[in-house]
């Protein structure tokens, strides 16, 4: 590595695990989640993006040499539409077949998963259910179990490889692994409808698959985390907010299912991030049980960032929340505004990441606006 990158890796790192761990770096990080936004800024399809890894790679190199941020979000791997099953279990349709060529895949959310799979789902975990269901999950596929469990196979290695790239240019990754949460899991498997209905006649059915699943992704999180050499897990929380659950259903199988996480992974050394989905605003007085400075929030802009900080702001960081319609439609001199509004009062004594989520509309002059800010005014005040 040149000593430059190397210098730049170093400093990108301990600036992003200082604000982590509620401590003051010398600027507020910045970082997109590039996937939306960085094949279109290299000119490829989003085919190409999803399944070719050479393709893939020179999109990111390009991305973080145009938009200098503070880290990559995953470590990448391309998107197949096989692989992408494991975090999202639900049937697809794909830019170019179903979708126009440059479109983003869209979820079909189906009862895959029966009633009668539960006993499958909590003697076997998620991994061996999704394996079964793969001939409905991927229809048309040949042999599409075994071609899964071969691509799978290969896909660590590969990534491993990919991050060898991005560190030599100076890049670190902010995660070393994540998935979508049990809870969602299991809701896009029985479908939202179905799911609803479960967890009102079959709560105890539901607890004791979600443990099962829990129990499984901790395991397969910290492999991951381990593997690839960076103590940061993410598991996405689309489904347990008030946006789609009640608070009591909440206490009864979200928050149990995030103590669990948090502990789990605490003891392993490993930092939970929390990319909270939805309206989180009513939920945040309960995360003041989780255990201080162990995890982080990403939060859209459908949760109170404001509110966050003044309920939490003593116990988690905040990465946040510059969202697709803003980065497409506003100028950046309100970006830049949003973002010294964002560091002032979220900000105020630490604990804030700028996190933006540029989709293929983004202005590229927006993106610039975000991480200019982070850089000239991004001081911590205290």
């Amino acid at each position: 590595m040149r000593k430059e990158a190397e210098e730049t890796y170093k400093e990108r790192q301990e600036r992003i695990e200082a604000t982590i761990n509620l401590k003051i770096p010398d600027r507020v990080p910045v970082y997109f989640n590039e996937d939306g936004y960085a094949w279109v800024n290299a000119g490829i399809s989003i085919m190409d993006y999803m399944n070719d890894n050479d393709k893939m790679m020179i999109a990111l190199e390009k991305f973080h040499k145009d938009f200098p941020v503070d880290a990559q979000t995953y470590p990448p791997a391309p998107m197949d539409p096989l692989t992408l099953v494991v975090g999202q279990p639900t049937l697809i349709r794909l830019p170019g077949k179903e979708l126009p060529p440059n479109a983003t895949h869209q979820a079909v959310e189906t009862e895959i998963m029966k009633e009668e799979d539960y006993g499958y789902a909590i003697e076997n975990g998620y991994m061996q259910l999704l394996i079964k269901l793969l001939p409905k999950l991927r229809p048309g596929v040949p042999e599409v179990q075994q071609r899964f469990q071969d691509m799978m196979a290969a896909r660590s290695s590969l990534t491993l490889t990919n991050m060898k790239i991005l560190k030599e240019d100076g890049i670190p990754c902010l995660y070393g692994s994540g998935i979508e949460s049990p809870f969602t899991l299991l809701s896009l498997m029985r479908s939202y409808e179905k799911f609803c209905l479960d967890v009102f006649r079959h709560p105890e059915i539901v607890s004791r698959t979600l443990d099962k699943f829990t129990e499984e992704i901790i395991e397969m999180s910290v492999d991951g985390c381990r593997f690839m050499g960076i103590p940061r897990a993410i598991i996405c929380m689309h489904r347990e907010c008030s946006s789609f659950f009640s608070l009591k259903q909440f206490e009864q199988f979200g928050l149990p299912e995030m103590k669990k996480i948090v502990q789990a992974f605490s003891r392993e050394g490993i930092t939970t991030v929390f990319h909270c989905d939805g309206n989180w605003t009513p939920n945040l007085p309960y995360l003041k049980e989780l255990p201080k400075g162990k995890c982080f929030l990403e939060l859209d802009n459908f949760t109170d960032i404001f509110k966050a900080k003044e309920i939490l702001g003593d116990r988690m960081c905040f990465a946040g929340n510059l969202m697709e319609l803003t980065l497409s439609r506003d100028t950046p001199s309100k970006i830049e505004e949003n973002c010294k509004n964002l560091i002032d009062v979220v900000g105020r004594d630490g604990g804030l990441i700028l996190r933006g989520e540029p989709s293929p509309e983004a202005k590229p002059g927006n993106l610039m606006a975000m991480i200019n800010t982070a850089k000239e005014y991004g001081v911590y005040k205290t």
